[in-house]
C-alpha cells in the first residue's frame, strides 16, 4: 500500500528538485574547459557504469534484453534520451540555464497529449486540457522576448525540442515492455546509448574540447554521482513507497529551482515576459496533474485513504 507524503519526503524532494534544477548550471560553469556535449557524454557513460555495477546482479539488466520487445524499446528510448541531451548541449551556449530547465520540463505536456490518444486509461479531462492550453500559451509568452536575438531563440527552441524528446521517450516506456522492468534497467539502456551517441556527435561537430582542472573534476563528479546516480536512486525509491501523482506535483519545483540557480550562480537576468510565461507553464502543468488526480479519485473512492 502506498503511503501518504510526510515531512521527510518534502525535505528529500526539495533537495532532489534543487539538484535537478542546478545541473544545467554545473554544465555551463565549466563549458569553457569541456564542451557541454562531451560533458553529457562522459557523465552518462560513468553513470551507466555505476548503475551496471550496483544493479546488474539484482535487476538482471543484461538478461532482460532477451525479453521480446525490450531490446528494440530500449534502443528507441535510448536514442530519444540521447537526442534530448544533444538538444540540451546545443542550447546551453545560446540561452540561459533557466530557460533550458523550464522548457526541458515541458516534457509532461507532450507525454500527456500523446498518451491521451494511445492509452485509454490516460484520456485527459477538460481540466487537464485547460492546463495543456495554459502551458502552451506560457511557452509562447516565455519565448517571445528572445525573438530579437536569434541565438537565444534557437537555444530556447533546442530546449523545447529536448522536452519533446523526453516526452516521447516517456510514452514509449509507458506503452512498451519497459514499463514492467526495474527502473535501473531502463536507466542503464538510456545512459549507455546516450554516452555513445553524444561521443560520436561531439567528434562530428568538433566539440571535443577538454581541459582537465579541479573545477571540471568537481563538476563531472557532481553531475555523475549526485545528479545521475544518487538523485535518481532516491527518486526511484520514493516511487516504490509513495503516491506517484503527489510526487509528480512536487517535481514542478525543479524549473523554479533551475531559474533561481541560474540567477544566483551565473547572474542571469530574468525578463518579465519569461517570468510571466514561467508562471503560465507551471500553472498549466499543475492543472494537468490535478485533473489526472481528480479523475482517479472519482473512479476510485478509496483513493482518499490511500487504500
Amino acid at each position: 500500500m502506498r503511503k501518504n507524503l510526510d515531512a521527510s519526503v518534502f525535505f528529500i524532494m526539495f533537495f532532489i528538485c534543487a539538484i535537478w534544477g542546478s545541473q544545467q548550471v554545473a554544465i555551463k560553469m565549466v563549458e569553457q574547459y569541456v564542451s557541454p556535449m562531451l560533458q553529457l557524454s562522459l557523465r552518462s557513460g560513468l553513470s551507466a557504469l555505476i548503475v551496471f555495477i550496483l544493479f546488474n546482479r539484482r535487476d538482471g539488466i543484461t538478461l532482460h534484453l532477451k525479453t521480446p520487445g525490450v531490446a528494440f524499446s530500449g534502443l528507441c528510448t535510448g536514442l530519444l534520451f540521447a537526442l534530448e541531451f544533444f538538444m540540451v548541449a546545443l542550447g546551453i551556449p545560446k540561452t540561459s540555464t533557466g530557460h533550458i530547465t523550464l522548457f526541458l520540463y515541458t516534457a509532461p505536456l507532450f507525454t500527456a497529449v500523446g498518451l491521451h490518444f494511445l492509452v485509454r486509461d490516460e484520456r485527459m479531462t477538460r481540466l487537464q486540457w485547460s492546463g495543456i492550453i495554459v502551458a502552451f500559451a506560457g511557452i509562447a509568452v516565455a519565448v517571445q522576448f528572445s525573438f530579437a536575438d536569434r541565438s537565444a531563440t534557437a537555444g530556447d527552441l533546442f530546449a523545447l525540442a529536448a522536452g519533446l524528446s523526453w516526452g516521447i521517450s516517456s510514452i514509449i516506456i509507458r506503452t512498451s515492455q519497459l514499463s514492467t522492468l526495474p527502473p535501473a534497467c531502463t536507466l542503464f539502456y538510456q545512459l549507455t546509448i546516450t554516452s555513445l551517441m553524444l561521443a560520436l556527435a561531439a567528434c562530428f561537430t568538433h566539440e571535443t574540447r577538454f581541459i582537465l582542472n579541479a573545477a571540471v573534476l568537481l563538476s563531472l563528479a557532481y553531475q555523475t554521482i549526485i545528479v545521475s546516480v544518487i538523485s535518481y536512486l532516491c527518486w526511484f525509491t520514493l516511487l516504490r513507497y509513495y503516491h506517484v501523482s503527489s510526487l509528480g506535483t512536487l517535481i514542478l519545483l525543479t524549473p523554479v529551482m533551475g531559474i533561481a540557480a541560474g540567477a544566483v550562480s551565473l547572474g542571469e537576468t530574468l525578463q518579465s515576459s519569461f517570468l510571466t510565461g514561467s508562471v503560465l507553464i507551471l500553472s498549466g502543468l499543475m492543472l494537468t496533474r490535478l485533473g489526472r488526480e481528480n479523475h482517479r479519485l472519482r473512479e476510485s473512492p478509496t483513493s482518499y485513504t490511500g487504500k
